[in-house]
């Protein structure tokens, strides 16, 4: 299945790393080449930015994001729910 917004190239094998909390569901945190960082942000199959809670579209253009990390609740996230998915496949 392919989404419209897919991580650059250099983020998606560390994407891989990280710790999902559903099957393929990573919640991560993204920083962007201008300083600005993104909480809260849904990536599925570590390569495909699906939703990020608070908006109905991507906020930025894929190609801007520096870095992509988790904090600790992004690790286990308390709320699991209540995503918005705006992402629709092409």
């Amino acid at each position: 299945m392919k989404f419209k917004h897919c991580l650059p190239e250099h983020l998606i094998e560390k994407t891989a790393w990280l710790e999902q909390f559903a099957n393929g569901g990573t919640q991560v945190c993204m920083k962007l080449k201008d300083g600005r960082i993104f909480k809260e942000v849904l990536i599925s199959t570590s390569k495909w930015v699906i939703a990020m809670r608070g908006y109905k579209e991507l906020p930025f253009d894929p190609s801007d994001i520096e870095d992509v990390f988790q904090n600790e609740e992004d690790k286990n996230p308390q709320q699991h729910g209540g995503w918005e998915f705006w992402d629709k496949c092409k």
